[in-house]
């Protein structure tokens, strides 16, 4: 008797603990106004965006549901005409701020008015009651910010009332960066802390940003934003002049493995760009001009392209055309070859392209530039080269 007790209890747990494992989330958001506009829930799991859609809608509620594998940042988005602003008559559009919010296997529910979406509450555990605390010091300072956006093109022959609303925005750009600054500082343990964290990297000193990362909570350390904190303050270390190059074996456009100590001995340039990066595929003329001019004084340079798709096979399509119709006639290599395990757009904290990052022979890092600036690229090689 006791044994079948046992055996069904142990029955009964094993179905409990694989209910909790498979739930998903179940998001209800009552839009007040929305009524058949589209609406919206983006996120990036593991680096990658999602975008959900409701799959029910009744009048002005609309469900959505799925699962994640740990919290992620939700953004709320509709096609309601309140959503954006026509700054200029004939379809010139700024966006209204968002309302973000946590998604987690629960029950949460979104409460907003379709007019102005990012005034919204949020309910359903723990994370969204914190993120729900710093929404509201936020919401007053981003309508504010808001309504001088909007009205911002207005002043465009008004260069007193223009200069004196730019004041404006200013002070309460520093005093919502203040309010996130302090969350951060008092609320270490918050997943909301490493969203702000994962935001305001340019906000920081690399020391203090590091400094508050070291102090946030261990429960969300292997979450894909705490992930992506890491990698900016590891990717400034590993670009600061001096330092030591980090290694990578990736997969050539011949098809060929390409390691970057086999170029040791040699000055290298690495270019970070992609096929879908405008000012990157204009810097490759002059990338062609300074290849030519210093290749045979001793400088290599090798392209790690990133394309924003997850099929390898569509990545591959778009790198390999672009390579070919920019004439590029040095190493390239793709990063989405085994991103997951080697992914060196993450390793040097690469957040803006192109960036290019001058190596010396031992592989230490010279030089760092994000953007087309052709002209200090030049400085620095003729500084390097003599010529």
């Amino acid at each position: 008797m006791k044994k079948t007790t046992l055996m069904i209890a142990g029955s009964l747990l094993l179905a409990i603990n694989s209910n909790a494992q498979e739930r998903g989330f179940k998001i209800t958001a009552d839009i007040k106004g929305q009524e058949d506009y589209r609406l919206t829930i983006s996120r990036i799991a593991d680096g990658k965006r999602i975008m959900d859609t409701a799959i029910a809608h009744t009048g002005d509620r609309f469900v959505f549901t799925g699962h994640v594998d740990e919290p992620v940042i939700g953004t709320l988005a509709s096609a309601h005409p309140s959503s954006r602003f026509e700054f200029v008559k004939g379809g010139m559009f700024m966006p209204a701020p968002s309302l973000d919010f946590v998604i987690t296997n629960t029950d949460i529910t979104i409460t907003a008015d379709a007019t102005a979406l990012f005034k919204g509450t949020v309910a359903g555990g723990r994370e969204n009651r914190e993120l729900n605390m710093l929404h509201q010091q936020e919401v007053p300072l981003i309508a504010q910010e808001w309504e001088a956006r909007k009205k911002m093109p207005t002043l465009k022959n008004d260069s007193v009332g223009r200069n004196a609303l730019l004041e404006e925005q200013k002070v309460t750009k520093a005093k919502l960066l203040d309010i996130r600054k302090q969350f951060i500082a008092k609320h270490p343990g918050s997943f909301v802390s490493v969203m702000l964290l994962s935001r305001l990297n340019g906000d920081y000193d690399m020391a203090a940003y590091e400094q508050e990362y070291n102090k946030l909570s261990g429960k969300y350390k292997n979450t894909y934003l705490a992930q992506y904190v890491a990698s900016r303050i590891s990717g400034a270390k590993a670009t600061a002049v001096g330092a030591e190059a980090i290694g990578f074996t990736k997969i050539d456009n011949h098809g060929q493995p390409f390691t970057l100590a086999s170029l040791k001995g040699k000055y290298v340039l690495l270019d970070f760009w992609g096929s879908w990066c405008g000012p990157c595929r204009a810097s490759h003329p002059h990338l062609r001009e300074v290849y030519a001019k210093y290749k045979d004084k001793g400088l290599e340079v090798v392209g790690i392209a990133e394309e924003k798709t997850d099929d390898l096979e569509s990545a591959k399509r778009s790198w390999l055309k672009a390579v070919e119709t920019d004439k590029m006639n040095w190493i390239q290599v793709l990063n989405n070859y085994n991103k997951k395990e080697s992914n060196m757009v993450m390793a040097y904290g690469i957040d803006g392209f192109p960036t290019k990052i001058l190596l010396d022979k031992d592989g230490k890092v010279l030089f760092k530039i994000v953007g087309d600036s052709g002209a200090e690229l030049d400085q620095k090689l003729k500084s390097v080269f003599g010529l």
